[in-house]
Parts: C-alpha cells; sequence; structure tokens
C-alpha cells in the first residue's frame, strides 16, 4: 500500500488573478513562477545551516522584501518554515524537517547505503546505526544488528534517542554551528540516564569542544550500563554534517582502547554511505534567473 505525506492544509498554487504583491514583483523584473521562488527560499534556508534574517533571504535570492515576507508568511502558516523564540530569524519548520527525514527514510529502504551498513557490521562484528538529529533527539533511520548480540534493545527504525548522553548525539551538538549549538545548550536538560551520564553543563562543552577537534565522539556507558558506542560524521559535498554512523557493543567487547583500531573503518564507512545516499556531491544553487 502506497503511504501518503500531507505537506500542507493547501497546495502551493498561482494566483488566479494578480494581486498588488505580484505588481510589485512583476515592476522589480522577477518573473519566476511562485513555485520556483518558492522552492528556491526552501532551498536557502535549509542550506544556511542556521537561522536567517529575512532581509539576508531577499538579497540572497534577489527577491523584493515585501515578497520575501509573503512567501515565508505562507510557508511559516503551513509549517514549511518557523521562527526561533526571538521572532527575528527564519529556520526549517516542522513539516521541512518531517519531509527531509521520511525522504532520507525513502532512500535507505532503496538506496545501496543499508547493504553498505550490513558490510560494515559484518566486518567489525557488531552492531551498526545511522541517525539524523530531529528536534532535540536522534532518530534511527537504518540499524543492522548483529545475531550475537546479548543485550534486547528496542532500537529500531525510527527510535528516539537522546542527545547527551548518545555518540550520535553529542556528535550533532558538537558540529552545530555556534549560534544554534548555544541556543540548544541553553535549554538542553542533561538528566542523568546512567553513572557515567555526564551532568555539569562546563564539562559536558568541555567534551563537545574535543569531539568537533577529533571528529568523533563516544558514549562510554553513559546511556545504557554496559553498553559502549562510537560514531562519526556522514557529511555532504559541502562538509556539512547531515548524518552519524555508530557502532555500538557491549562495553566487554568494545571500549575507547579498543575501538581505536577501528575508527579507520567508520570514516571510511562514512564516506561511503554519503556516496551511497547521494549527498557527497555539493549541493548546486537554485537557478535564480527568471
Amino acid at each position: 500500500m502506497t503511504r501518503k505525506i500531507a505537506l500542507g492544509s493547501a497546495p502551493l498554487q498561482e494566483p488566479r488573478e494578480p494581486t498588488t504583491e505580484d505588481a510589485a514583483d512583476n515592476s522589480s523584473g522577477d518573473r519566476r513562477p511562485l513555485t520556483d521562488r518558492v522552492l528556491a527560499l526552501l532551498d536557502a534556508v535549509a542550506g544556511a545551516g542556521q537561522p536567517m534574517a529575512v532581509k539576508d533571504i531577499a538579497e540572497k535570492l534577489a527577491l523584493p522584501k515585501p515578497t520575501a515576507h509573503r512567501l515565508i508568511a505562507m510557508l511559516e502558516e503551513r509549517g514549511f518554515l518557523a521562527r526561533p523564540i526571538d521572532g527575528r530569524l527564519v529556520t526549517v519548520g516542522p513539516k521541512l524537517r518531517t519531509l527531509a527525514l521520511n525522504t532520507l527514510r525513502s532512500s535507505l529502504v532503496l538506496a545501496p547505503s543499508h547493504a553498505r551498513l550490513r558490510a560494515l557490521s559484518l566486518e567489525l562484528g557488531e552492531t551498526c546505526n545511522i541517525g539524523v538529529l530531529e528536534g532535540g533527539d536522534v532518530v534511527y533511520l537504518d540499524r543492522v544488528e548483529v545475531e550475537n548480540w546479548p543485550l534486547r534493545l528496542e532500537f529500531g527504525v525510527g527510535s528516539r534517542v537522546p542527545l547527551h548522553c548518545t555518540a550520535m548525539g553529542k556528535l550533532f551538538l558538537a558540529f552545530l554551528p555556534d549560534l544554534p549549538r548555544r541556543r540548544l545548550l541553553e535549554c538542553l536538560p542533561l538528566p542523568r540516564m546512567a553513572a557515567a551520564t555526564l551532568c555539569d553543563p562546563a564539562l559536558f562543552r568541555a567534551e563537545l569542544d574535543s569531539i568537533a577537534a577529533c571528529g568523533h565522539s563516544f558514549d562510554d556507558e553513559e546511556y545504557m550500563p554496559g553498553v559502549f558506542c562510537a560514531a562519526v560524521p556522514i557529511r555532504d559535498g559541502a562538509g556539512r554534517m547531515v548524518a552519524a554512523l555508530a557502532v555500538q557493543a557491549p562495553k566487554v567487547r568494545l571500549s575507547r582502547e579498543s575501538v581505536v583500531d577501528r575508527l579507520p573503518v567508520l570514516h571510511r564507512a562514512a564516506s561511503d554511505m554519503a556516496h551511497a545516499l547521494g549527498i557527497d556531491a555539493a549541493p548546486a544553487e537554485p537557478a535564480l534567473s527568471p
């Protein structure tokens, strides 16, 4: 059965009758179809990596300011864009995040990335996962579990795990741009999930700096007793982290010391995974000419 995903309360259509806003667009020489402008706007905001000011969006896309405000308001109403707390900037909205997440999930079902993840699991002899950042959690996009996994962990595709005590979560926090990371850390709770969970904000920030410097992260029994996890970033062609690749094992089989030899394997697999997912090429600039 084909599952349909509702993307908005109403389809985006060209106005049937000219409006004053359209007259302003035409007077500026902008005769691009509405869909072109909407897609270019979504691409710009999603690709910025941090919230954008409306004036910056207008300048980047060569849009009249009233048009930029109108399009942003329309997309905000439909949930594709959102305003952070102060209301002055624009960022991706919940429906755009859901669309991106569903797109990645669909790619994983058909793309060779799952086969690559399975090959990695066989090579390392341990369970391997792919996850993405979604709101204040990490969402599992794919998982291959080894047969000799002694613990029954309910981590299927779509499972959510916290940021502050998981290898993938800490990795995402470490590679966020400064402003979004600072804002997220200001409101991110650090509850103790296990005896080794790092709950001190100053020490936690120091660990994130260390992760950003070395390029990988560990969960050393911080989320679940007896479980060790190491994660590396999956990057796009512009070098931005778009997903995380992790290996997970009982602490008796994997530790900080023994994982060192496996990190190069993880990094190579992350590069292969980006290629398999089709995200290793630098994103093209949207076509903005009329």
